[in-house]
């Protein structure tokens, strides 16, 4: 008797999978969170990550709180996740 749910072994593979192939790409992973199915990459990744995933990008969204920018990605069901600074508006 498995407490897992049915799926748990499919997205822990795909999970896996995609954080092996952006350390092999040489993407900088700083932090994982499989519970929330979440890997955060850093900010100077990111023209890498667009290089190497581009053609794989699902789901582009943007949240801004105070001085940062949450930018998430979603490739093969997981969510990557870099964090920026927003940028001053000439005015």
């Amino acid at each position: 008797m498995s407490i897992l749910a049915d799926d748990f072994p499919i997205k822990l593979s795909a999970f896996n999978e995609l954080t092996r192939d952006m350390r092999d790409a040489g993407i900088t992973v700083e932090r994982l969170e499989l519970a929330d199915n979440k890997i955060f990459i850093n900010p100077l990744s990111v023209d890498l990550l667009s290089r190497r995933f581009g053609h794989e990008l699902r789901g582009v969204r943007y949240a801004t709180v105070g001085r940062r920018t949450r930018n998430t990605v979603t490739i093969r069901g997981v969510d990557v996740v870099w964090f920026s600074l927003v940028k001053e508006q000439n005015q």
